[in-house]
């Protein structure tokens, strides 16, 4: 009897967990779009509900040997994850970027960004991470003003920098100079992920063109909040060349986040909308150093540990390797609105505007239709019809270059290495090179 009551209290979990997963699969179809692993999901818990109804009403042995075979499956699974996840001895941003190092013989630093920011200030440098924060009275689109920022390790090597006089990832007093030429716009491939400034795009074409470019990108930024980057800071430097760098893999994603902020919002409904951050660094400082200190107090060992049960509870290794990877939902017409928006105020002080397309990893370790992969084509469909210029970087780097994935970190799924960047940054330059000529 008690065997009996253990299988149907398993099965009855069983079935209001597969009901909660169909909900949240569904939910995620109906807001980001149908994808397969969102697809998979609903299928997935769809036949978990049948499955445990139909086992509810089997014989008692049918049915405890049935929850059985069940746990055992799920156990088992369950092990396979954790052996993936105990292969990688580093944080989930370099794990299996340092198991190829080792494999390649190639020296990784295995600090973490804690141990980095402490061996800092244990030499009396004040340095910080990349942070950031929404708040409702002030929504801070750069980061803490002039201060030595821990950024990210990819390749081997941490990538550590001085901030600007805005957070950015540029030399000081960049925006205190006036005849800037060039503006990048966009997310963390504009930031600099994870490469020293002098090879992020940025960087590379300021030296290959002699002009003064400025990057405003920042890691984790979608279209909404690249519009309002574009409109705080680009707008009183009125630069000729405007280059909007948009990533497949996840600003749709990021869109569909952002559209939830009111602020963000009013940057679209109102053209004359600002928040004025340019004269607003010292509030903007305070309130990231706020932030900074409350994830100070609320991080460490547990907040660490309850994120490593949450990517074994996912399967997050397993779906790595299966290559279940979420697609960003359809380009909406907000998205269209966004870069029309971002041509009429480029244009309204003679500027040019381009949409520069960043392939992901994925693209080339996986057989996809590229037309068709990440809505590549619809999105390009978009700026065609808004008459913006497309640099291509899939078409004029990638799909050309006879190894792909030598572009990327120990060619696994990551930010483009150095060589990448400046493959991109050469593409880019080229277009450059013609509109001045006209």
């Amino acid at each position: 009897m008690r065997a009996n009551k253990f299988a149907n209290i398993i099965l009855i979990s069983g079935i209001l967990y597969f009901v909660s997963l169909l909900i949240y699969g569904c939910y995620r179809i109906a807001y980001y779009g149908s994808n397969k692993y969102y697809l998979l999901i609903v299928i997935v818990s769809s036949a978990g509900i049948i499955v445990c109804a139909f086992a509810l009403k089997l014989r008692q042995n049918y049915k405890i040997n049935l929850v059985l075979m069940g746990l055992s499956a799920l156990i088992g699974v369950y092990l396979v994850e954790i052996f993936l996840f105990w292969k990688m001895p580093l944080s989930f941003d370099n794990r299996s970027l340092f198991n190829q190092a080792q494999k390649m013989g190639v020296a990784f630093d295995t600090r973490t960004k804690g141990q980095i920011l402490k061996e800092l200030e244990n030499k009396g440098v004040k340095a910080v991470p990349v942070i950031k924060t929404d708040e409702k009275t002030i929504y801070p689109l750069g980061g803490i003003s002039s201060i030595t920022t821990v950024h990210c390790n990819e390749s081997g090597e941490w990538i550590i920098y001085d901030s600007d006089e805005h957070g950015f990832n540029n030399p000081k007093g960049v925006f205190a100079n006036e005849n800037t030429n060039i503006l990048l716009v966009g997310d963390s491939f504009t930031h600099g992920n994870c490469v020293h400034r002098t090879e992020n795009i940025a960087g590379q074409l300021q030296a290959m063109s002699g002009m003064k470019a400025i990057n405003i990108g920042i890691q984790g930024n979608g279209p909404l909040k690249e519009l309002a980057s574009l409109k705080e800071y680009g707008e009183p430097l009125k630069p000729k060349y405007i280059f909007w760098l948009y990533y497949e893999e996840n600003d749709l994603s990021e869109l569909a986040s952002e559209k939830r902020s009111p602020i963000l919002l009013k940057y679209l409904l109102d053209d004359r909308f600002s928040q004025g951050l340019v004269n607003k660094q010292s509030e903007i400082d305070s309130l990231l150093i706020k932030r900074l200190h409350e994830e100070m107090r609320t991080g460490g060992f547990w907040v660490e540990m309850l994120n490593n049960v949450k990517s074994i509870f996912k399967f997050r290794q397993l779906r790595n390797r299966l290559t279940l990877f979420n697609s960003p939902p359809q380009p909406s017409s907000l998205f269209r609105k966004i870069l029309e928006q971002a041509r009429n105020i480029t244009t309204s002080w003679n500027g040019r505007l381009y949409f520069v397309y960043l392939p992901t990893w994925e693209r080339y370790a996986t057989h996809v239709k590229h037309n068709t992969f990440y809505h590549r084509q619809e999105v390009l469909s978009i700026i065609n019809s808004l008459n913006i210029p497309i640099i291509d970087i899939h078409n004029e780097v990638f799909a050309t270059h006879p190894d792909p994935l030598s572009l990327f970190p120990f060619r696994l799924l990551a930010h483009y290495n150095a060589e990448g960047y400046r493959l991109v940054s050469q593409a880019i330059y080229q277009h450059l090179q013609q509109e001045m000529v006209k």
